[in-house]
């Protein structure tokens, strides 16, 4: 599971109710995200969103949905569990 830093801070995250939209040179990321693909978002204060990529434009742009806070537990659960699953694909 990849983790993308987002230049906002938590509460500006939790107030909105649209996607929030960041070009791919942006994230920090070697590869391309697809589609449906979900991810752990940090902000400014260091704590930990759900997303999900609804969208992609041209550049690319991803439009993520934001979803529940996480805790460092969480996050950390989230990404282990993708490792384990791509070592024993």
């Amino acid at each position: 599971m990849e983790v993308v830093h987002l230049p906002a801070r938590g509460r500006e995250l939790d107030e909105t109710f649209r996607p929030v939209a960041v070009h791919h040179t942006d994230t920090g990321l070697t590869r391309h995200l697809e589609r449906g693909e979900e991810i752990v978002l940090t902000d400014l204060g260091g704590d930990y969103h759900s997303a999900k990529v609804l969208l992609i434009d041209e550049g690319p742009v991803y439009h993520f949905f934001i979803g529940a806070r996480l805790s460092v537990d969480e996050a950390a659960g989230r990404m282990a569990d993708l490792s384990i699953q791509s070592r024993s694909a």
